[in-house]
Order: C-alpha cells, then sequence, then structure tokens
C-alpha cells in the first residue's frame, strides 16, 4: 500500500500542480474585465464561472488587438506619445521604464537569457549557474571587460542578484536555457542527461572548434 501511495503521490502531485496554477490564471485574468460585467444590464446575474470566462476571452482580445495596432503605423504613433506621457509621471516613470526595458530586452533580445554560465560563487572552488543578460560588457578602467550575469535564487529563479564577471571566470556550461531552469527551481532534482562544463568565455568554444575542425576536413576530401 505505501508503494503504490507513493507511486500515484508521484503521478498526481505534477498534474494536480498544473491544474491549479492554469485555474489560477483562469481566475485572475478573468477578474481584470469579469467584473467589469457586473456594471452591464442584462449580465449582472450571470454565473461566477461564466463571467470568468467571458472576461478571459475580453482580455485575449483585448492583448490581440494592442499588438495588431503595435505593429502598425499609426499604432506605434500612440505608443510615442503615450511614452511621452507616461515619461513626465515620476513614479510611473521609474515603474513602467523598468517593466517596459526588462519585456523589450527578454521577448525581443536575442540575447536575453540565451547562454548559460558557471560562476565562481560564493567562495573559490564553488560554482553557481547563472545567465548572460545581454550582449554589451563593461569596460573597466584597466582595459578589461566584464559580463552582466544574473544568478537565479532555488526554487524561485525570478529573484536574484546581479553579477559583473570577467570572461575568463565564466565557464561554459552545455545546457539550454530551458534545462537550466528546470534544474533550479526543481532544487538539483531534475537536471539533463549530459552535465558538462567546458572552458571559459575568454578562450575558444572546444565544440565550435571540433565543429569547424570536422567541416574544413570534409571540405578538402
Amino acid at each position: 500500500m505505501k508503494k503504490y501511495f507513493l507511486t500515484g503521490l508521484v503521478v498526481m502531485l505534477p498534474i494536480l500542480l498544473t491544474a491549479y496554477l492554469l485555474w489560477f490564471l483562469f481566475t485572475w485574468s478573468g477578474q481584470i474585465f469579469g467584473q467589469l460585467l457586473v456594471y452591464v444590464p442584462y449580465l449582472q446575474d450571470i454565473p461566477r464561472t461564466v463571467r470568468l470566462l467571458v472576461g478571459f476571452v475580453l482580455l485575449v482580445l483585448v492583448i490581440y488587438v494592442v499588438g495588431f495596432l503595435a505593429s502598425h503605423l499609426i499604432g506605434r504613433r500612440l505608443l510615442q506619445v503615450w511614452d511621452g506621457f507616461i515619461s513626465r509621471v515620476p513614479l510611473a516613470r521609474l515603474v513602467y521604464g523598468t517593466t517596459k526595458q526588462f519585456t523589450d530586452n527578454f521577448f525581443s533580445n536575442r540575447f536575453a537569457f540565451r547562454q548559460v554560465v558557471a560562476v565562481e560563487y560564493p567562495r573559490p572552488g564553488t560554482y553557481a549557474l547563472g545567465f548572460l543578460t545581454t550582449d554589451k560588457t563593461w569596460e573597466m578602467e584597466n582595459g578589461t571587460t566584464v559580463h552582466t550575469v544574473y544568478l537565479p535564487n532555488t526554487p524561485n529563479p525570478t529573484g536574484g542578484r546581479i553579477m559583473l564577471v570577467p570572461p575568463r571566470r565564466l565557464l561554459r556550461v552545455k545546457m539550454s536555457v530551458e534545462e537550466a531552469i528546470k534544474l533550479i527551481v526543481s532544487g538539483g532534482m531534475v537536471f539533463p542527461p549530459n552535465l558538462t562544463i567546458t572552458n571559459s568565455l575568454d578562450q575558444p568554444d572546444a565544440s565550435d572548434k571540433r565543429t569547424s575542425g570536422k567541416a574544413k576536413v570534409k571540405k578538402t576530401r
């Protein structure tokens, strides 16, 4: 009985957590516009589930329309006017500007959270997983450059710290961003089959060197 119960728990727990998370997102997003239906005649007495469903559909339509307008000239002009207006409001300017910059980099920048690295942290001889957040580097007074690295916390990767690390202290990790996030969220219990840490960023990538070597040999033949 203990064996079967634990097996059932292992199978059911991810399903229940996923269902709960989806229901939470559905109810949260549906309430944004669903609460406005109370003020519409003939819609005040509809069931709560129907109101949430209608609110969720309205939210999806609004997001789609905003994305459609933002992809055309008129929508971009309106966004420029809105950015200019919100930039004059002190507190809103800080929140809106930071959020907009983060979302633009996360969804549009090809380099944002695309490379996993290992950083020697918090003491020599121990390493932590991190992500390169940008292709831009910092220039030091001595002529060297450093990279911006984000070190996420476990099990919540949305919290962490920013470190400026020279390339010789950053080791390449043969792991995708998705695999690294799963590893961090699970506390190290979910990991890819091949765990490999190669040379530092100030040296050529060994895998690229082997690939280019094979290409040259094939071309010579």
